[in-house]
């Protein structure tokens, strides 16, 4: 790997980072299920629903903006050195998203609400997927 991992490689580390928390958010599931429903916490942190929907609208935000401004650093770059900037583009982002998604679903195993906890969770995992290219950019660029 000379000039970093190859689109396909990138693709499955995507989808590994999703899968994570796709995975977390089971798990976590599985435990609420187990509790009949209740969180972990003795009693639910109230403002720790508000939290979440701050966090993760500021981190999609977020990462939409440093996507755009990755991708047009991308755009910029030299032919060699684009590939590993694009991938960038995606890994960043995607890693914010993430930490705003595992927060939301450690959130919804502490106080066992859904809403907002696991909507907003699943809003951000739907974010993360729509970051994720189906198809390399620079494929058809000689």
């Amino acid at each position: 790997m000379d000039g970093g991992p190859t689109f396909a490689q990138q693709r499955l580390i995507a989808v590994a980072l999703l899968l994570g928390m796709t995975f977390y958010a089971v798990v976590v599931a599985i435990v609420l299920q187990s509790n009949g429903g209740r969180g972990l916490a003795v009693e639910p942190i109230a403002v720790l629903d508000t939290v979440v929907l701050v966090v993760g609208a500021s981190m999609a935000v977020t990462a939409f903006v440093l996507r755009s401004l990755l991708n047009a650093a991308a755009d910029r770059a030299a032919p060699e050195l684009r590939p590993l900037q694009r991938f960038r583009a995606v890994l960043v982002p995607l890693a914010a998203i993430e930490g705003a998604c595992l927060f939301a679903l450690t959130v919804w195993m502490l106080n066992g609400r859904t809403v907002p906890t696991l909507a907003v969770a699943m809003v951000l995992l739907a974010l993360a997927i729509v970051i994720v290219p189906f198809s390399d950019p620079d494929a058809d660029r000689s």
